[in-house]
């Protein structure tokens, strides 16, 4: 690499290449978020979604036109044919956009009658991961809490548990935000209060990282005396962080933080988990996450032992180089999904949401399924050439012996361009 950049080496004046391509891996990734969170926050600004009278119709049959009211309360009234205000309607947006589920924000409309009194809610429009929102707007118990509760009733609620909100199984954060959003939204229209940023660190923030110290042990400690219990860690990561926590790192999660924010003191297990698979690597150049803590690989692991060794078929290498371009094609795919605002759950791409068994869609559970079945004759052929957040932890990984300007860089390269296109080029050009 020295050479074909025309540099001359010599003792105590050689440039430090390896932390220039480290820091430009690494800003490769930071100038693509970047360019996300601008334009979803030029959307937010300018490309808003305003309340039709058709959504409030579904509550108030009744409905005619709906009046901005300007007061402290910023909502809308509802009015009839004959003028007659008959009800009153409120969003949560923009004012409960901090407050984020599993990977983002939520716009909740919550209609209400002549008297205040509830009449339902509707989400409008998430950030969140579209699976989850999809079973907390199928769960009619959750979503009819609502009903007959007062304006007043709705605003004083600081406890979910106290008043009989219950989050929906399987989508538990997503469906505690939308609650939170609508009691907060009123607090807010009735000026008691904002957003609060107090870090609330529970029982699965305590196990999350339990997860990763351990798995960062395993990684960095290399005594066999403690490699010999790895089989149960990795049984465990499967189980507990797979089956029963469902908190893995995936696409969607990323891009829902990127788009809105990263919810540090709502979820800090989580973003400390996000935070290490990508640095520790950086720092390191030991892949903790992907070799140690993935549920997915470590489930790979198990499933590539089940036939002999015998059978094992080594990728050729043509079928390798048109494979390890197949997580940056869904890469791309993840940029366009995010820029145009394409009805598309970015779940579906990665395997990881079919561990959360109940809510799991159709497509994750064949992409997690084929995944393995493919492992059987090619071990870890889905981490090596199929999982587009692997891509991106093994990009940042800091690389050991000589590094140099490689093909995955050139790719990375190509998708800040993927990134900069769609956010300079105007939304109607892409959309025709």
């Amino acid at each position: 690499m020295i050479e074909s950049l025309g540099i001359v080496e010599s003792r105590g004046k050689v440039p430090p290449i390896k932390a220039l391509l480290q820091l430009y891996r690494l800003g490769t990734l930071l100038v693509i978020a970047w360019l996300v969170r601008a334009h979803h926050d030029r959307l937010r600004v300018q490309g808003d979604w305003p309340v039709t009278v058709a959504e409030v119709k579904v509550f108030l049959k009744d409905a005619h036109r709906l009046r901005i009211d300007p007061g402290p309360r910023a909502g809308l009234e509802v009015i009839d044919v004959a003028g007659t205000r008959i009800g009153y309607a409120i969003r949560t947006m923009p004012e409960s956009r901090e407050i984020t589920g599993y990977s983002g924000p939520t716009d909740v409309l919550t209609v209400f009658d002549a008297q205040e009194k509830g009449l339902g809610i509707a989400i409008r429009h998430s950030y969140d991961t579209p699976s989850h929102v999809e079973d907390v707007r199928m769960d009619f118990l959750f979503m009819e809490k609502w009903n007959g509760r007062s304006w007043e009733e709705i605003a004083k609620i600081t406890d979910l548990g106290e008043a009989g909100i219950y989050g929906v199984s399987g989508a538990t954060r997503t469906s505690e935000a939308v609650a939170k959003s609508i009691t907060h939204r009123l607090a807010v229209a009735e000026g008691r209060a904002g957003v609060e940023r107090m870090i609330s660190f529970g029982w699965r923030d305590a196990a999350l990282a339990g997860f990763l110290g351990l798995g960062c042990l395993f990684a960095f400690w290399k005594a066999k005396s403690f490699q010999r219990w790895r089989w149960i860690y990795s049984i465990a990561t499967i189980a507990g962080l797979g089956l029963w926590l469902g908190d893995l790192i995936a696409q969607s999660l990323l891009v829902g933080w990127t788009e809105s924010r990263v919810p540090w003191e709502a979820t800090p297990g989580l973003v400390l988990l996000v935070g290490a698979a990508f640095f520790v690597p950086w720092f390191t150049g030991q892949p903790v996450y992907c070799q140690f803590i993935c549920p997915h690989g470590n489930l790979q692991r198990w499933t590539m032992k089940a036939l002999p060794a015998r059978w094992k078929r080594p990728l050729p290498d043509d079928g390798k180089w048109i494979a390890r371009w197949v997580p940056v094609m869904l890469l791309a795919v993840v940029l366009g999904v995010s820029f145009l605002q394409l009805d598309l759950d970015l779940a579906g791409i990665e395997p990881f949401d079919a561990y959360l068994l109940k809510g799991a869609g159709l497509a994750t559970v064949v992409v997690a399924l084929s995944g393995l079945a493919i492992s059987l004759w090619y071990p870890m052929a889905y981490c090596k050439y199929g999982c587009p957040t692997g891509w991106l932890l093994e990009f940042v990984r800091k690389r050991t012996g000589k590094d140099r300007f490689s093909d995955r860089d050139w790719m990375g390269l190509g998708l800040v361009v993927i990134a900069g296109g769609f956010y300079l080029a105007p939304l109607e050009w892409f959309l025709g």
